[in-house]
């Protein structure tokens, strides 16, 4: 790991615990034991720091996600465990310092966006490729391509907390069940028995 690795690494920490507006550049050269005429030869702004720093953060879950996919029996063995257990806390927690971003730093927003959009495209065409070798998504109607770019797009719709506010939709729970119902829809008939047989004994996922 680098030096500058080792900064981004304890101050996006930083930035998560106190919020992008409030840590300082202060702060930030006094945890990482340098002035502040050094931390500025490195970036040479905040918002240099803080979009690298996310860009990091994005880069470790993105490995974790890839490692945990790589793990698993079937692609849709790894949908159904990462609904089954995800963190409704920390996905909030994420929004609302995301919301901070985009209000106090508008082009660092949009220019993480775009990055980390462009990563969920690639991701979802990886798994729906695997999943059509699998056997457990359909072919020859669109491509894994096209599938994953119409799925991106329909699942930034349904978890849109502007969306679910307008609906009335108070947790995130009614997200995840359609898009459950959106990969099952191009699920095949293998693909649907397991992902009916996994919600029998699952049926949480579902409540």
């Amino acid at each position: 790991m680098t030096n500058r690795e080792q900064i981004l690494r304890r101050t996006g920490v930083m930035f998560l615990e106190r919020g992008c507006k409030s840590l300082t550049m202060d702060e930030v050269a006094s945890a990482n034991g340098m002035s502040k005429r050094t931390l500025y030869e490195m970036f040479h702004d905040k918002a240099q720091l803080l979009q690298e720093c996310i860009l990091l953060i994005h880069k470790d879950n993105m490995l974790k996600t890839e490692e945990g996919l790589n793990r698993t029996e079937n692609v849709l063995g790894w949908f159904m465990h990462s609904l089954e257990n995800k963190d409704e806390q920390r996905m909030s927690f994420y929004y609302d310092f995301f919301t901070d971003v985009k209000r106090y730093y508008p082009e660092v927003f949009t220019t993480v966006v775009r990055d980390v959009n462009r990563w969920h495209c690639e991701l979802l065409e990886q798994v729906i490729g695997r999943g059509q070798q699998e056997g457990l998504f359909i072919t020859g109607i669109l491509d894994a391509h096209r599938i994953s770019l119409q799925l991106f797009e329909l699942s930034v719709a349904v978890t849109d907390r502007a969306v679910r506010n307008y609906l009335e939709i108070k947790h995130d729970h009614g997200s995840d069940c359609l898009m459950l119902f959106l990969i099952r829809g191009i699920a095949t008939e293998k693909g649907r028995e397991y992902i009916d047989e996994y919600l029998k004994n699952n049926k949480s996922l579902l409540r």
